[in-house]
C-alpha cells in the first residue's frame, strides 16, 4: 500500500444499520470550518488560554493515535515512512490541512531520528486568519496550529511506538506562505521545549463543564457522574485497585449503568493509558463478521475479503480491548477467544500463522454469565478466564443518593445556565425505578430540556411514566386454592402476558432478577 492510493472510496464505508459513514469501526461526522470558527470564538470567551491549549493538544493526540490505528487496520504498509506519508494523505483528504512531508529520517532499527514537513491552509490557521479579518487584522505572534501538531504527534507516536513530539516553527497565521513543522522523539528535544513533552495526563478527559476562566488543574477520570452511594463507591474502589494491573476484568450490570465508562476508567488508570482503547459490542454483529472484527482475516478467506485485515485484538497493540455484551458471543467464537487469552495469540480467518496478542482484555455483560456457564449456554472455561477480577455495577434504583446529582450533572453539561428541575420533577426522579439506568435518565433530562427551554423542567416536560399494571384479583388466581408454588407460576404467567413476553419488564414488576424469572419459566417447561 502506498499513500498515493488512498482514496475516500477506500477509506469510508457505511454502517449497515443506519448508513452512517465509517472510518474503520468509527462513525465520523461532517462539520464545516465555519462552525468550528464560531465554536472557537465561544470557547475563547469562556475558557482561559492554558486550558484551551491543554484541550487542543489532548484532542489532537487522541485523534492522531486513532488515525494511525485505524489506517493500519485497513491497509498494510511497507515501512514507517510509507505509513507516515499515508497519514499526511489522510489528513489532506479529511480537510485538516494540505500536509506534505519533506523528509523522514529513520535509523536502521526502525526508530525515528526526525521528520520535517509543511501544512498549507491548515484548519487552525484558516480559522485564525478569518477571525483576524473580523477583529484587529493583526497576524499571530506565534504558531497557532496546536491541535494539528498534537495530531501529528499522536499519529507518529503510534507508528514508531515511542512518544514523538511535533513543533510548528512557522505558521500561515503569522503571515508565512505555509506552516512548517518538525517532529522528533520527545526525549530528543532540548530541555527548554518542555511544552512539547507528552503529558502523563493526556489520556484523561476534561471536565464536562469548565468554569469561567478557571484553569483545569486535575483531569477528571471517566466516571458516569458524581457517586455518593456506598455500593457504587465500593465498585469504583475495586476498579481503581485492579486498574494498574494486567488482570482481565469482567464488569457486570444492567444495560445503561455505565459499564463501558468504567472500562475506560480502568484503561485511563493503567500503564496502558497512552495506548489505544478499542471497544466492540459482541451482540451487534453477526457471528462471521464478529469473528473477522476480533481476529482479522486474510485476503480471499471468504467472499468480499479483498485484503488482509488485522483484528481488533491485534490492532489494540499494547492497549486495551473492551468486549461489551460478552454473554451474547456465539459459542463458536468463544473457543477462539479463550485461546487468545490463554496463549496470547490469534490466527486470522483463513490464516496459517499465529499473531501475538499484547492487549489487555476487559469484558462486560448484563446477563447472568455464571448461571449461563453452569447451564452450558456459555463456556465455563472462558467464564473463569474472563472473571479473574469481577466488578458489579449496581443499578440506578439502588443508588438513590446519586439520582439527583447525576441528573444535575447531565443538565449542566447540556445547558450550563439552565435553572434546573422543579421539586415535583425531582420527586418523580426519585420514585422512578429507572430500568434503563443512567442512559434512560439522560434521555429524560434531554427530553425535558427540549420542552422546557429556559424554564424549570416540570413533570409535564418529561416522557410519559410507564403505567403500573392493574393487580389481578386474588380470586382469579387462587379460587381453586392452589399450592404456593402453583400460585407463583400463575402470577408469573399473568405478568408475562401483561408485558407481552418482555422478561426484563416482568422481572421488574415481580421484584426479582431476570435469572430467577428464567428459572420459574424453565420449571414450568419441565
Amino acid at each position: 500500500m502506498i499513500a498515493e492510493q488512498l482514496f475516500p472510496s477506500k477509506l469510508i464505508t457505511q454502517d449497515p444499520t443506519h448508513g452512517f459513514p465509517l472510518f474503520g469501526p468509527n462513525r465520523i461526522l461532517g462539520v464545516s470550518i465555519a462552525i468550528l470558527q464560531r465554536f472557537s470564538k465561544d470557547i475563547a470567551e469562556i475558557v482561559d488560554k492554558p486550558t484551551r491549549i491543554q484541550l487542543a493538544r489532548r484532542l489532537g493526540r487522541d485523534l492522531g493515535a486513532t488515525q494511525a490505528s485505524t489506517l493500519s487496520s485497513i491497509h498494510s504498509f511497507s515501512d514507517a515512512r510509507e505509513q507516515m506519508r499515508a497519514g499526511s494523505a489522510l489528513r489532506t483528504l479529511t480537510g485538516f490541512a494540505h500536509e506534505h512531508l519533506d523528509e523522514v529520517e529513520v535509523r536502521d532499527d526502525g526508530s525515528l531520528v526526525r521528520f520535517t514537513g509543511r501544512w498549507t491552509d491548515a484548519y487552525e490557521s484558516t480559522i485564525f486568519i478569518e477571525t483576524m479579518k473580523e477583529a484587529d487584522n493583526r497576524p499571530a505572534r506565534r504558531p497557532v496550529c496546536l491541535s494539528l501538531a498534537a495530531m501529528l504527534s499522536g499519529y507518529a507516536s503510534a507508528v514508531f511506538g515511542e512518544p514523538i513530539a511535533v513543533k510548528e516553527t512557522t505558521c500561515q497565521a503569522m503571515g508565512a506562505p505555509f506552516c512548517i513543522f518538525e517532529g522528533r522523539p520527545a526525549s530528543a528535544w532540548p530541555l527548554q521545549e518542555e511544552s512539547l513533552k507528552p503529558s502523563s495526563q493526556r489520556s484523561s478527559r476534561p471536565k464536562n463543564v469548565i468554569p469561567l476562566k478557571t484553569p483545569l488543574k486535575t483531569p477528571e477520570l471517566p466516571t458516569t457522574a458524581p457517586a455518593r452511594s456506598p455500593a457504587y463507591l465500593a465498585a469504583l474502589k475495586r476498579v481503581d485497585k485492579v486498574a494498574p494491573t494486567d488482570a482481565t476484568v469482567l464488569i457486570s450490570g444492567e444495560s445503561g449503568c455505565g459499564k463501558e465508562v468504567v472500562a475506560r476508567r480502568i484503561h485511563t488508570l493503567s500503564r496502558r493509558s497512552a495506548e489505544p482503547f478499542l471497544a466492540i459490542n459482541c451482540a451487534a454483529l453477526p457471528p462471521d463478521l464478529l469473528e473477522s472484527e476480533l481476529f482479522g482475516h486474510m485476503r480471499g478467506a471468504f467472499t468480499g475479503a479483498e485484503r488482509n485485515k488485522k483484528g481488533l485484538l491485534v490492532q489494540a497493540g499494547s492497549g486495551t480491548i473492551f468486549l461489551d455484551e460478552i454473554g451474547d458471543m456465539p459459542l463458536s467464537i468463544q473457543g477462539k477467544l479463550l485461546r487468545a487469552i490463554q496463549q496470547r495469540e490469534v490466527r486470522p480467518v483463513g490464516g496459517l500463522e499465529d499473531i501475538p496478542v499484547k492487549a489487555r482484555i476487559l469484558a462486560a455483560t448484563n446477563r447472568p454469565l455464571e448461571e449461563m456457564a453452569a447451564e452450558g449456554r456459555f463456556r465455563q472455561d472462558l467464564y473463569y478466564r474472563l472473571a479473574v477480577f469481577p466488578v458489579h455495577l449496581p443499578p440506578l434504583r439502588e443508588r438513590h443518593e446519586d439520582i439527583l446529582p447525576i441528573a444535575d450533572t447531565i443538565l449542566k453539561r447540556l445547558s450550563p445556565e439552565h435553572p434546573g428541575f422543579a421539586p415535583a420533577t425531582q420527586k418523580i426522579f426519585m420514585e422512578n425505578r429507572w430500568p434503563g439506568n443512567v442512559r434512560e435518565l439522560e434521555n429524560w433530562v434531554e427530553h425535558g430540556l427540549i420542552l422546557a427551554e429556559e424554564a424549570p423542567i416540570e413533570p409535564e416536560h418529561l416522557p410519559h411514566l410507564p403505567k403500573k399494571p392493574v393487580p389481578p384479583k386474588t380470586e382469579d388466581l387462587a379460587s381453586d386454592l392452589p399450592t404456593l408454588e402453583e400460585l407463583t407460576q400463575r402470577y408469573t404467567n399473568r405478568i408475562l402476558k401483561h408485558t407481552k413476553g418482555n422478561r426484563k419488564e416482568a422481572a421488574q414488576i415481580l421484584g426479582i432478577g431476570t435469572a430467577t424469572l428464567w428459572r420459574h419459566i424453565k420449571k414450568q417447561e419441565t
